[in-house]
């Protein structure tokens, strides 16, 4: 069996730590403690974890230079709305 922490284990399934103890602590994972340099550290323990993600990027081109100074024209026209010029 594989074994993650209780960090590494909320990290991977995108949960808070203090949920992980939790459900550690509730009995909802198998766990086991285990020394590692001189401390007690609990590792989650499970024969099929939680496969991980892949996120596709935003794949549309961006003009930025173009969407600056559309943004500074819009910028501009509120700027003189509001002054009154």
């Amino acid at each position: 069996m594989k074994g993650l922490t209780i960090k590494q284990y909320a990290i991977q399934n995108k949960i808070p730590i203090f949920n992980v103890v939790k459900m550690v602590k509730s009995g909802q994972l198998k766990y086991e403690t285990r020394q590692v340099d001189g401390k007690d550290e609990i590792y989650i323990l499970s024969e099929k974890l939680a496969p991980e993600v892949k996120k596709e990027g935003y794949k549309r081109e961006i003009d930025y230079k173009k969407a600056y100074f559309e943004l500074q024209a819009k910028y501009d026209a509120l700027l003189a709305k509001v002054n009154g010029n």
